[in-house]
């Protein structure tokens, strides 16, 4: 028997069970509860209609919630800016006395409060739209859960169903295989089974009633052979009960199969004349009161969103008999003469007299240290008397400051003066030196905690005097006093000017009183800038050989440091060393006698 299941499949969720939202269409409702009258042939075309129509439904519930939702976001974001913006104008508005103010602020601020009122009115639309969607999408998710109850249930039955089919498809199959051995046995011996004939008749009937039946008797046909096969030797009577066994086996199988058939066919039955119907008449009236809710949210959305445009304008015109002016009114309250006369009244008497009088010159104040880079005094490589008339200064700052920073604190240091201070830390103190000497302050730990700094910046100066601190006539003068020929032999060639320093005393041509007044005579005849700087710095390095005994540091000692310094060798390349020691022969002489060639000066 051929059957005819009628139902959509389980993998695919039915069409009426789509989300029961939007505004269902008179068809939909005539489908829906046509469906409970039919029987189960003609359910699949109206289940597919359903589905299109509930599709479309619920496709026009999701624009018009995503619509709500959308509208009042834009409205909130619309209000939020809109009040910002009118309260940043009223903060920003000047404020003066109420009675002082003009017509034209006084309207100003009438229509910045309006704007107000309208930002105010469209965040409380806002706030509308908002609980109508929120309610709105928890409404429909409670009727999505009923939705899939009915779903599940339909489901439910239409799995059992299949489960009952494929049970009977099962039955028949067993069935149809039983009667196809039970013919052949029958046609093999060639008698008829009076208690079964009947069944034979039924079994044939049923056997040749389809092509696939057929095909599975050849398949059992088949087996039987087979069976023959096996017993070539067998009696009639042994074919007789074989065939008399197969026909209560077909017997058996057509009970079951019967018996499976109807109860599949009471099983669609139920389901399709009682249990379907009642399933489409509440899906049904699940859509028509969602239709009917979305239907009363929507006009509850129109009559919001008519009661916001009318506050509006209301805010822009008020009704007559109110009393409040409306923003034409508002404008047209603007007397320009009259608040032009009051401000000229209000300058005229609170002005006072107007000054006449040129406004003066005011120069900016820039910082100290900005006003050394813009103009920095420098001292480096600059001449002596340049750097001391532009000071106004008898002796450079820079030998001051650190003559005073060593007899402070580094008159016991050892080897002060022939020791070299860090590169880094004395072009430092030299760049100090150079935009202003007089604001460097050296008694701070960061220059005392390493004296010896302070002196390499001394000695760099001294260095880059330009024409030296004794210029060129005295420089050959006192050079003079000590000829090569006074050092001993070899000496002018040796690099060894310590060996041969106590030795100047053996001059035989000059005596030491003529030597003296010969060297005082040289130092009053030098420019004062440079015979003033030179007895200050003299005076100090007799300050430091006095604590020889603690820094090794006498005048033989700061001859060899200072004598290079002060009187610099020619420009012959070979005889540098000879003037080298020379210089340093004239500056121990002179520290030697130090008090009794100035006192002569």
């Amino acid at each position: 028997m051929a059957t005819n299941t009628g139902h959509a499949n389980s993998n695919a969720e039915p069409g009426i069970y789509r989300t029961p939202t939007g505004t269902a269409s008179l068809m939909s409702v005539t489908s829906a509860a046509s469906i409970g009258r039919q029987s189960y042939e003609d359910s699949a075309p109206l289940h597919e209609q359903q589905q299109q129509q509930q599709h479309h439904s619920q496709s026009a519930a999701q624009v018009d919630l995503t619509e709500i939702d959308s509208r009042a976001k834009v409205e909130e974001d619309y209000g939020r800016n809109l009040q910002k913006l009118a309260q940043h104008t009223l903060k920003s508005m000047d404020r003066p006395n109420p009675g002082h103010q003009s017509t034209q602020q006084v309207s100003w601020q009438r229509l910045v409060e309006a704007h107000e009122t309208l930002a105010s009115n469209r965040m409380k639309f806002s706030i509308t739209l908002s609980e109508m969607s929120d309610f709105l999408s928890t409404y429909v998710k409670s009727k999505e859960a009923i939705r899939r109850k009915l779903r599940d249930t339909e489901q439910r039955y239409q799995k059992a169903i299949e489960e009952s089919e494929s049970l009977l498809e099962k039955a028949r199959a067993k069935y149809e295989a039983q009667c196809g051995e039970w013919e052949r046995l029958l046609l093999k011996t060639g008698k008829p089974d009076g208690a079964l004939a009947s069944a034979a008749t039924s079994a044939s009937g049923a056997t040749h009633s389809s092509s696939s039946a057929i095909a599975k008797t050849k398949n059992v046909g088949n087996a039987v052979s087979g069976i023959f096969g096996k017993h070539k030797g067998s009696t009639q009577e042994s074919l007789e009960r074989m065939g008399q066994e197969a026909g209560v086996k077909a017997k058996v199988a057509n009970e079951a199969y019967k018996r499976l058939l109807q109860q599949t066919n009471s099983m669609r039955r139920d389901f399709y004349d009682v249990q379907l119907p009642k399933i489409l008449a509440s899906v049904m009236g699940l859509i028509e009161e969602v239709d009917q809710f979305l239907k009363f949210s929507l006009g509850k959305y129109a009559y919001t969103y008519e009661s916001a445009i009318l506050a509006d304008a209301i805010t822009l015109k008020p009704m007559d008999g109110a009393g409040l002016p409306g923003m034409v009114e508002m404008i047209g309250e603007i007397d320009s003469k009259a608040d032009l006369d009051a401000y000229l009244m209000a300058t005229a008497k609170h002005g006072g007299r107007i000054n006449r009088a040129s406004i003066p010159y005011k120069e900016y104040e820039m910082s100290t240290i900005a006003r050394l880079y813009a103009s920095p005094k420098r001292i480096f490589g600059v001449p002596l008397d340049a750097q001391l008339e532009r000071d106004q200064q008898q002796v450079p700052l820079i030998i001051v400051k650190c003559a005073d920073a060593v007899e402070a604190f580094g008159l016991q240091n050892e080897g002060i003066y022939r020791q070299s201070g860090q590169s880094s830390q004395v072009n430092k103190l030299r760049n100090e030196f150079d935009l202003d000497a007089e604001v460097v302050d050296l008694q701070v730990n960061s220059y005392i905690s390493d004296i010896n700094n302070v002196t390499g910046v001394l000695k760099m100066y001294l260095r880059e005097l330009p024409g030296g601190l004794i210029p060129v006539a005295q420089h050959d003068v006192m050079l003079s006093y000590f000829p090569v020929e006074d050092l001993e032999p070899g000496v002018a060639a040796s690099a060894d000017a310590a060996a041969t320093m106590h030795h100047y005393d053996r001059d035989q041509d000059l005596g030491l009183a003529q030597k003296i007044s010969g060297m005082a005579n040289a130092i009053r005849s030098m420019p004062p800038p440079n015979r003033n700087t030179l007895a200050y710095l003299l005076a100090h390095l007799d300050k430091v050989q006095a604590f020889q005994e603690f820094n090794m540091m006498n005048s033989e000692n700061l001859s060899i440091v200072f004598g290079p310094t002060i009187l610099p060798a020619g420009n012959n390349p070979a005889n540098a060393a000879v003037d080298i020691r020379r210089s340093a022969k004239v500056v121990r002489f002179i520290l030697d006698n130090r008090r009794a060639i100035f006192d002569a000066i």
